[in-house]
C-alpha cells in the first residue's frame, strides 16, 4: 500500500481556509493515484499468457511435449516435461540424460519450442527460462555439454557445462512491446570415458519458461 503524508491536526489549524483546501485536494489526488497504480499491477499479474504450438525435434525421449504444460498456480510459468522410462525398441531410457552407463545415451540431444501469445490489451516485456540437473564424472569419464535459447527470432546461448546444468536467463522484450513470441530451447549432453577406467553421466531434471505481462 502507499502511503501519502496529510498534516497533522495541530498544523492543519495554522492554515488560511484557500491552503487547507490545495493540500485537501492534493491529498485526495495522491490517494486516487496509489490507488490507480496498485489496480493497474493487480490487474497485470492477474492476466495469463497463451502457451501453444508445443513441439519437440526428438520424438519419445529427451523433452516431452505432451507432458509440458501451464503452471496450475502461475498460469504464465510453463513446465517443461521430461519423457520417462525405459524404450522396450531401444533399451534405452528415455529421460533427458548423456551417460556411459548401460542402458543410456551416450548422447541427448533435443529442442522443444513453444510459441507464447499475450492476452488482449497486453504485451510481453520479458521472458526468463531455466533449467536445472545433475552431473558426475568419475577417474576418466568426460563430459561436453551445451544450451542455446532463442527468443522472438534472436539467439542467445546459455553457455557450456559438465557436471552442472542449471542454466537460467532473462530476455528483456519492453522496447519491442510484441504480444507473440515464439521461444526455442537446445540441449546437447554428451558423456565419454575409456573402457572399464572411468564414467561419466549427465542429467536435465527440470525447466520451465516464465513470461512477464505488461500493459499496452
Amino acid at each position: 500500500m502507499v502511503s501519502v503524508p496529510y498534516p497533522p491536526m495541530h498544523e492543519r489549524r495554522n492554515y488560511e481556509p484557500r491552503e487547507a483546501h490545495m493540500i485537501r485536494a492534493n491529498w485526495v489526488a495522491g490517494i486516487a493515484a496509489a490507488i490507480l497504480i496498485t489496480c493497474s499491477a493487480d490487474s497485470a499479474q492477474a492476466q495469463s499468457a497463451t502457451f501453444s504450438r508445443i513441439d519437440d525435434a526428438v520424438a519419445s525421449k529427451f523433452f516431452d511435449p505432451v507432458t509440458t504444460k501451464a503452471d496450475l498456480l502461475d498460469k504464465n510459468k510453463l513446465i517443461i516435461g521430461f519423457n520417462k522410462g525405459l524404450d522396450p525398441a531401444t533399451l534405452k531410457y528415455r529421460d533427458f540424460t548423456a551417460s556411459t552407463a548401460s542402458f543410456r545415451y551416450p548422447t541427448a540431444m533435443d529442442t522443444i519450442s513453444v510459441r507464447i501469445t499475450a492476452p488482449a490489451g497486453y504485451y510481453i516485456a520479458k521472458v526468463t527460462y531455466s533449467q536445472r540437473g545433475t552431473g558426475s564424472i568419475v577417474r576418466t569419464g568426460k563430459l561436453l555439454c551445451g544450451a542455446t535459447l532463442v527468443v522472438a527470432e534472436s539467439a542467445y546461448s546459455l553457455g557450456t557445462y559438465s557436471t552442472s546444468p542449471t542454466r537460467s536467463q532473462t530476455i528483456d522484450l519492453t522496447s519491442r512491446r510484441l504480444t507473440v513470441v515464439p521461444v526455442s530451447i537446445t540441449n546437447s549432453l554428451n558423456a565419454f570415458a575409456t573402457s572399464s577406467l572411468g564414467s561419466a553421466t549427465v542429467s536435465l531434471t527440470g525447466a520451465e519458461i516464465r513470461v512477464q505481462l505488461l500493459r499496452l
